[in-house]
């Protein structure tokens, strides 16, 4: 696809198709269809066609319908590039990139009406590839390596990714910081960019004047707390025993005499007897069988 910036320019353009056209396929062509435009008919258009032996056929005034495939493949590309432009929030000065990028898809992509094939497919004779496809105008970082560098200078400069190459392997990017377009090849592209994650939830900010800020509070939410505290704390203490110490323990909850002094095992014998334990333990085996209770132990 070629764009003119005026009409008297679509002559220069239509001869060096024809010639590329002629070349390319070894054969030279035969019919030209076009409508009553200034820049269609003219004598220099005559002449030319003339000349390569074309003829020139135009189709009906006020008649777009005549030149349908030109007319309708024309509205697609420009119903496409609008939406590629609107879906990004691109301005239209980027409508040549944008259209370059559509008519390079569509001949990858789409089939010939009845066919299987592409129309890349019809024209080269081969398979196309989409394997280096992406999504245009994604953010894009292209390696700034044309301008000198020091070593703690970034490495790339943040873009947009605006299509691809017509005479070279290379992507078409806007570099936003000298604001130009330009071809590389070295260009990474985010074509699914994920959503930025602060590092910190709050801002310490709003937190200070939040602090500073006076708090209302009802009484009845007072109370409520202390009761929610109060429960916690019945609550922990029944978990295990209390490890406080009380000077003045009530006389009326003491177990026992306490003028009777401490008690230990060794000193209640009933407590062996009741368990049925022995009181003197053997030293050896011939010992314990002199004993009948540590026969029946055993």
């Amino acid at each position: 696809m070629n764009f003119v910036r005026e009409k008297l320019d679509t002559f220069d353009v239509f001869k060096d198709l024809c010639t590329h056209l002629q070349r390319e396929k070894d054969c030279g062509i035969v019919r030209n269809r076009s409508d009553h435009g200034t820049e269609f008919e003219n004598a220099k258009f005559d002449e030319y066609c003339l000349s390569e032996g074309i003829k020139h056929e135009f189709s009906s005034p006020i008649t777009p319908q005549q030149n349908g495939v030109v007319e309708r493949k024309y509205r697609t590309l420009q119903e496409s590039a609008r939406v590629m432009l609107h879906a990004k929030h691109l301005p239209c000065r980027f409508l040549v990139e944008a259209m370059n990028t559509t008519c390079h898809i569509h001949n990858r992509v789409t089939l010939r009406t009845g066919t299987t094939t592409t129309l890349y497919e019809l024209w080269k004779g081969r398979e196309p590839s989409v394997k280096y496809f992406h999504v245009f105008g994604s953010k894009c970082y292209i390696l700034s390596d044309r301008d000198y560098k020091r070593k703690m200078d970034p490495k790339s400069d943040e873009g947009i990714f605006l299509g691809y190459s017509t005479n070279s392997r290379a992507y078409k990017v806007y570099n936003s910081k000298t604001k130009t377009v330009m071809e590389s090849i070295n260009a990474v592209i985010d074509d699914v960019p994920k959503e930025k994650v602060p590092d910190v939830d709050t801002d310490v900010g709003t937190d200070v004047q939040e602090t500073n800020a006076p708090i209302l509070v009802n009484e009845s939410e007072l109370e409520k707390e202390e009761v929610v505290k109060a429960k916690q704390h019945q609550m922990s203490s029944s978990k295990g025993p209390s490890i406080r110490i009380q000077k003045n323990h009530p006389q009326d909850l003491i177990i026992g005499n306490p003028n009777q002094g401490i008690t230990t095992k060794r000193s209640v014998g009933v407590i062996a007897n009741s368990c049925f334990v022995s009181k003197i333990e053997p030293k050896n085996v011939k010992e314990a069988l002199t004993n009948e209770f540590w026969i029946e132990a055993m």
